[in-house]
């Protein structure tokens, strides 16, 4: 009987710990291979071997933008970022010609349970028969029963991206 308050009484006190520390999001902790063997791939289709990935800037919400260039000339752009899920986020990045057209998106890491459907390779490509960014993406993508909140979320994402990208 004594140990139930003092057991609740620490997962409080755990709770309040862990809301006092900012989540701090470093695009370094990402899983590099898995980008660099994507931008490859993208690369070697269009018949490019070398390339270079440079830094651009990175926006208030937590996107980290790259140019690829190859021999000093732009062949695109690479974006990494995290977007919000039900209760945690998740990792993605989407690779872009010149024209904006996606040519690539992934999700790298999904934290949740559920909505992890959005990590399907085949619901993915649909993002890049985008028409137009002035639509939404939100208008043009499937929506996953399971999944509403982080098929809202990378939506809306992929739309500042998009629009971001149009300024650069």
């Amino acid at each position: 009987m004594f140990y139930k308050p003092l057991t609740t009484i620490s997962i409080l006190i755990g709770v309040a710990l862990s809301l006092s520390f900012k989540n701090i999001w470093d695009p370094a902790l990402l899983d590099w291979k898995i980008i660099d063997s994507k931008i490859s791939t993208y690369l070697i289709q269009n018949n490019h071997d070398n390339y270079v990935v440079e830094f651009i800037r990175s926006s208030d919400k937590e996107m980290f933008y790259y140019e690829i260039i190859e021999n000093g000339i732009r062949k695109g752009f690479l974006v990494t970022g995290k977007a919000p899920s039900k209760y945690n986020h998740f990792d993605f990045f989407v690779i872009l010609n010149l024209n904006l057209k996606i040519e690539y998106l992934d999700i790298i890491k999904y934290r949740e349970n559920w909505g992890y459907e959005i990590s399907n390779k085949k619901w993915l490509r649909q993002f890049s028969k985008l028409t137009d960014s002035r639509l939404g993406s939100k208008n043009q993508v499937q929506a996953i029963s399971g999944a509403t909140i982080s098929v809202h979320s990378l939506c809306s994402y992929i739309d500042v991206i998009l629009e971001d990208l149009k300024n650069i």
